[in-house]
């Protein structure tokens, strides 16, 4: 689902207005035939916004949770944070379109090797490969975060972001849990992570069903499954045990009255979609 996350930054960089997410670099990262799709206005209009309408909140939800999560990582940057960290970054393009940080950030991308050959591919084909950037190769299935870091030039002393989105969706309760324990043990105190989740069906109206159902069928038919999901409330409760703190939990309807109030393109964010803004609490003694 990482190219289908590309395309929905791409056809909202090229398509939409006001941006939400300014991404430059994303329709360099698509391949095969959506370039030529996202490419032609048309053919966009045709299979992105019409044959495949039920999906434009998912975009939505996309470029918000890009757009969430760079805002609270500049803020970090300008505290003074120098590690960036993101979890399954995929076809992120973040180290593209920050050549001013080359110098003061570090940023690891963790994710499967398979995954990392295609993204490294894309970059050549543009000739460009940010030399602030690790390639960190992880199997999730076998690895931690913090396995995977230990590997790196990453520094567990020192206070880091970290973006993980886009994949709880696919895990398994446990491991996504799991994956918020090794972060929090990993990550020095004071680091702060955002992620999403999927709330469960039955806390959605009908609409929001009949989209998360589109999205689910369409994920399905790809072999990525959706697995688990959370409630708010509970999950902020559980992830407090994990020595992690809530500093913002991100419903639809904050993130539509942040990023898209007075809209006329009916663009909006996905209702099944929440994000979290944590921070790695002080472990005492």
């Amino acid at each position: 689902m990482a190219l289908g996350a590309a395309i929905a930054r791409a056809t909202h960089q090229r398509y939409d207005s006001p941006l939400v997410f300014d991404d430059a670099f994303a329709f360099d990262m698509l391949y095969g035939h959506w370039r030529w799709v996202v490419a032609n206005r048309f053919l966009d209009w045709l299979i992105l916004r019409k044959l495949l309408g039920v999906m434009r909140p998912v975009y939505g939800q996309v470029v918000a949770r890009s757009r969430f999560s760079e805002d609270a990582l500049h803020a970090a940057i300008a505290r003074g944070v120098r590690q960036y960290v993101i979890v399954g970054a995929g076809l992120d393009t973040f180290a593209l379109r920050q050549p001013g940080l080359a110098d003061k950030l570090a940023i690891f991308e963790l994710d499967h090797p398979a995954s990392q050959q295609l993204k490294r591919r894309l970059l050549a084909r543009i000739g460009k490969e940010p030399r602030n950037v690790e390639f960190v190769e992880v199997d999730f299935e076998r690895q931690s975060v913090g396995d995977a870091l230990q590997a790196s030039r990453f520094d567990p002393r020192q206070p880091s972001f970290l973006s993980w989105l886009g994949t709880t969706f696919y895990l398994t309760e446990e491991a996504t849990f799991a994956t918020l324990r090794s972060i929090a043990e990993c990550a020095a105190p004071g680091s702060e992570l955002v992620f999403d989740f999927c709330v469960p069906e039955a806390s959605l109206g009908a609409r929001d069903r009949a989209e998360l159902a589109a999205l689910k069928r369409l994920a399905a038919r790809r072999g990525e499954p959706f697995v688990a999901s959370f409630l708010p409330a509970q999950l902020a409760e559980r992830i407090s045990a994990l020595g992690l703190e809530l500093i913002e939990s991100a419903s639809p309807d904050k993130l539509e009255r942040r990023y898209f109030a007075g809209r006329s393109d009916g663009l909006r964010p996905s209702r099944f979609a929440w994000l979290s803004h944590v921070r790695v609490r002080d472990q005492p003694a």
